[in-house]
């Protein structure tokens, strides 16, 4: 068995990452990744299985992380009791959504390739498990404090479903448009102020 050299693998992900990140993923040629990387394609067969497996290999971790983060977050506010509930949805820890910036930031190289290769499904899912969290907890706080919004008709699954996929489609816009950290702590601070009003007006809630 020919014995792996020591920091290809490494080598090969910054490769790889310049090759996705100029010609995404469809375009991304494995044959010059490797050759960037002065080693054969089978040695990233052999590291990585093949192209999906080294993108994921780029974002798996960094994706889980931040799923990690989210599901904590909305864990804590619904082990609070109904009253907390109700009285904090509208101003529980404005500070955890800039840590949620933080996050991006800190990884930035990695949700810059997400955004870049919208032509693997790696961006979508990340959006869609973050919307799962959402709309999961969603419906854990409207049960815990009996809030009547779907009895009433001012819910639908639906429109749960799509202000949550909203959110989180409006929050990485801020990688999107390449802003700066400031530019970005400002906006994200906008966009919640904006949909904090609107589940104010669903939920029946009088925004502070």
């Amino acid at each position: 068995m020919a014995k792996r050299v020591e920091g290809r693998s490494d080598k090969l992900l910054e490769c790889a990452f310049s090759e996705f990140m100029e010609m995404g993923y469809q375009e991304a040629s494995l044959r010059v990744i490797a050759a960037k990387a002065d080693t054969t394609t089978g040695s990233i067969y052999s590291r990585f299985k093949d192209k999906e497996g080294l993108f994921h290999a780029l974002v798996d971790s960094t994706i889980d992380g931040l799923i990690a983060w989210h599901e904590r977050v909305q864990g804590a506010f619904a082990r609070k009791s109904a009253d907390e509930q109700r009285e904090e949805v509208l101003t529980y820890a404005p500070e955890l959504w800039e840590q949620m910036v933080d996050y991006i930031y800190d990884h930035w190289d990695v949700f810059r390739l997400l955004a870049r290769c919208t032509d693997i499904d790696c961006y979508d899912n990340m959006l869609n498990r973050l919307v799962e969290i959402e709309v999961k907890y969603t419906y854990s706080f409207l049960e815990s404090t009996g809030n009547d919004a779907v009895k009433r008709g001012r819910l639908t699954p639906m429109l749960i479903h799509m202000l949550s996929n909203a959110w989180y489609s409006g929050l990485f816009e801020t990688v999107r448009h390449d802003m700066t950290y400031e530019e970005a702590l400002t906006y994200v601070r906008q966009l919640r102020r904006f949909f904090l009003r609107g589940w104010a007006d669903l939920l029946d809630i009088e925004p502070d």
